[in-house]
């Protein structure tokens, strides 16, 4: 008689408390092997936690964990790669300078041929490499630098060191994607999704998304949790992005409707390029925004919009043409300069240059305009802590601890900070925006939007670049369509007119 195949994972009454906040609480979860599951929520839900929980990161303070039917108790990150669990984060973690073998040798140095009496073999380095890579049916070169691989194609490598780990005989490896189309375009999500479904011939996969049409489309099932609870567990089949909705989040969300603001008559632009050209990036741009209105640059990668935005923003130097900001022309600007003028950016890589992890939410938001908790030439502590806490209040970021390491909140929250950072301008004339929404739930992606449509409500002009066009629809006065570095078209939407998504894709392309 045979036995029955144990499952992959099998969580069983598993909860995990910082203080006296229980980020995971009594969560039970099996996956069976092959399976595809979805696990969404919103920021702050607890999916981090119990990430950090199968990876090794953190370990639970109540419950069991089982991996291909055998006792799980890690201490490490290495003994959940030992026992089979594959990890791709949401932040890539690939060396650029070195090659795709090389990165891979590094995930599983014990088998890897990376060292060898202190030689390195590097014939069987890129064997290994490219043994791995044929696993997962990708069509790369062992040899190539990572630095000079596309995104998508550093996501794949990334999922190739996740799948080095070998749990043994009949034993079925976990892969957890943490967020792994988040920064991509639609083309690459299409070629990422396909890899996806490839997976499911010999491990099981842990797919994390705020994207729920993703989710799916993608997955066999969906777990979502809410306040470190599993509240819905169930096939994806006839399953609607509302009934995710609705388990997600108390109510059911609300769409709001933003009336187009028309260019006010006789208006200075708050911010004005006419001809801007960077060399390599974007040429001959000209645009201006007015304040209180909203222009969203929408693109495919590659098409200029972030390095626009940098230029804008002071971070990079144009080759021609000119920047006027408040009706005046500039000239050697910089960050400092523009910050000094009342602009303010949000990057799309928020920990690596929207914040310091190590901080707290009170000395990020006192980082720029420090002049707002000042006595004299001195930050004044208890202003300080004061207007981090109304931004905290304001924002409602969860935890409501101002004094908490940043990098200890989840990323819708870190978010909110981030922005409440630039908020607190005493005199802020224009928001640039890069990604605001890049791996935020809908609640926040809410949150978010209210703060930047209060500001234009205020006379703040914005210039955004979108994660969707459909976001571009919902939020913008002017979309500006960027392809191979120019404006290809441009549409106001204040006019009224009906702008379909197709109509924007084909001038994208």
């Amino acid at each position: 008689m045979t036995s029955a195949i144990p499952p992959v994972l099998k969580l069983t009454n598993v909860s995990r408390s910082f203080g006296k906040v229980k980020a995971v609480n009594n969560v039970s979860l099996t996956i069976a092997r092959g399976e595809v599951i979805g696990l969404t929520g919103e920021n702050g839900a607890g999916k981090s936690t119990l990430l950090k929980i199968l990876a090794g990161i953190e370990r639970p303070d109540e419950g069991t964990m089982e991996i291909n039917g055998k006792p799980a108790n890690f201490r490490s990150p290495n003994d959940a790669f030992r026992a089979g669990v594959g990890v791709v984060h949401q932040e890539q973690s690939l060396f650029t300078n070195l090659s795709v073998a090389e990165n891979i040798a590094l995930q599983n140095q014990d088998r890897s041929g990376l060292s060898r009496f202190g030689i390195r073999n590097w014939g069987e380095i890129n064997r290994n490499a490219s043994a791995v890579l044929d696993k997962i049916g990708v069509k790369l070169s062992p040899r190539a630098r990572v630095g000079d691989l596309s995104f998508v194609d550093r996501q794949m490598v990334e999922i190739a060191r996740a799948v080095c780990v070998e749990p043994g005989k009949d034993a079925t490896p976990l892969i957890i994607l943490d967020e792994p189309t988040a920064v991509l375009e639609q083309a690459e999500v299409e070629v990422l999704e396909r890899e996806i479904r490839k997976l499911r011939r010999f491990a099981s996969v842990i797919f994390v998304s705020h994207r729920l049409d993703e989710v799916l489309r993608i997955c066999d099932r969906v777990v979502v949790m809410r306040h470190g609870s599993l509240t819905s567990d169930r096939s994806t089949e006839g399953v609607t992005k509302q009934d995710l909705f609705k388990a997600m989040v108390d109510d059911a969300p609300v769409a709001v409707t933003r009336a187009r603001a028309a260019t006010p008559a006789q208006s200075t632009p708050a911010i004005e390029a006419r001809g801007l050209t960077v060399n390599g990036k974007f040429r001959d741009i000209s645009f201006a925004v007015h304040p209180g209105r909203i222009t969203a640059l929408v693109g495919t990668n590659g098409s200029g919009r972030g390095a626009l935005m940098r230029t804008l923003f002071g971070a990079g130097k144009p080759d021609a043409g000119t920047l006027l900001v408040n009706g005046q022309e500039v000239s050697n600007w910089s960050i400092r300069k523009a910050v000094a003028a009342g602009l303010a950016y949000v990057p799309a890589e928020r920990k690596v240059e929207g914040m310091i992890g190590g901080y707290s939410g009170t000395r990020n938001i006192a980082m720029v305009h420090r002049q707002t908790a000042m006595v004299g030439p001195l930050l004044h502590p208890g202003r300080m802590a004061r207007t981090a806490q109304t931004w905290f209040d304001r924002l409602d970021v969860n935890p409501n601890d101002i004094t908490q390491p940043l990098d200890q909140f989840s990323g819708g929250n870190q978010q909110k900070v981030v922005l409440a950072k630039w908020l607190n301008s005493p005199d802020l004339r224009v928001l640039m925006l890069d990604h605001p929404l890049r791996g935020l739930d809908v609640g926040v992606s809410q949150a978010v939007n209210a703060q930047i449509r209060e500001a234009c409500k205020n006379g703040t002009a914005v210039v955004l670049i979108p994660d969707t066009i459909e976001e571009a629809l919902d939020m913008a006065d002017e979309i500006l369509v960027l392809r191979d570095g120019q404006i290809s078209a441009r549409h106001d939407l204040s006019s009224g007119s009906d702008l379909a998504i197709k109509e924007i894709v084909a001038e994208m392309i």
